[in-house]
């Protein structure tokens, strides 16, 4: 049985209204659109949280660190107001700021949608940041250096909107010149506290430290390397067993072998709207 032209035409559009609607949100999605929605979940997510204190752990060291939610540049964004690492306070002044939040506005008129990726497993929205010069988004990731970050790459997952991956490219200068630096940061173990929702994993990834390191850090590791040989023998081995990936990776960068230099902090505690911890 032929159908008739009059009947196929109708379907031929019928069909084409519905791959337009289906198509529409697919082509829609740009970087502004991107960076809307996730300042949208996450100002709705963090909407009856006022304050919160992270207990973590990094390198064998135990670090409180206590944000208040505070307006800036119109945006509910959490500054770093106590932080204390193994008993001791540290100068958190200038620090703590969600740059990546306070910046939205910026990232969306910057920034380019290249497509998904996955990072762990998860599916992800990536953005590409051209220029970084404008926002100096990415500075802090190298703390204590003098870091300028060139381009970058955000990654977003794609349900939830948190950022699952960080990626830089910049420069580090130092006495002996500018050295090419690559970092990147990959946030992993999201959990929800009372709506807030923090990576529990953080694993901070830098190459091209081996050429940026000075001779007073050189000195510094190889007077290290000294004491550890002194030590008695059981003291020795407990601190080689809290730090040997980091000194492995110090010795290969120190010989010049381009190993990159790995730091992961682990989430212990995250204690919301408690106040300011006990001192």
């Amino acid at each position: 049985m032929r159908a008739r032209v009059g009947t196929i035409r109708p379907m031929v559009a019928s069909a084409l209204v519905m791959g337009l609607m289906i198509a529409q949100p697919v082509a829609a999605q740009t970087a502004s659109s991107i960076v809307e929605r996730m300042l949208g979940e996450y100002e709705r997510r963090i909407a009856s949280v006022e304050n919160y204190t992270v207990v973590q752990s990094t390198m064998g060291f135990e670090t409180v660190s206590y944000f208040e939610k505070e307006m800036l540049n119109g945006r509910p964004v959490f500054q770093l107001r106590r932080s204390s690492t193994a008993g001791i306070e540290a100068n958190t002044e200038g620090a703590g700021v969600d740059d990546l939040y306070l910046m939205g506005d910026d990232f969306g008129r910057l920034s380019q949608y290249i497509g998904r990726d996955k990072v762990e497993g998860f599916d992800v929205l990536v953005l590409d940041v051209p220029d970084l010069s404008e926002v100096g988004f990415g500075r802090n990731v190298t703390p204590d250096a003098d870091f300028t970050p060139k381009r970058g790459r955000i990654m977003l997952d794609a349900e939830s909107y948190v950022p699952r991956r960080f990626e830089f490219e910049g420069e580090m200068k130092t006495e002996q010149g500018v050295h090419e630096v690559t970092t990147s940061v990959v946030l992993g173990d999201y959990r929800e506290a009372e709506g807030l929702l923090l990576p529990y994993r953080t694993t901070v990834s830098i190459e091209g430290l081996g050429a940026a390191i000075d001779p007073d850090m050189r000195a510094q590791f190889e007077e290290m390397q000294r004491e550890l040989a002194n030590m008695p023998e059981a003291q020795r081995r407990m601190v080689e067993s809290m730090m040997s990936a980091q000194i492995e990776q110090f010795r290969s960068m120190m010989d010049g072998g381009g190993e990159a230099m790995t730091v992961e902090l682990t989430v212990n505690e995250v204690r919301v709207n408690a106040g300011p911890p006990r001192r």
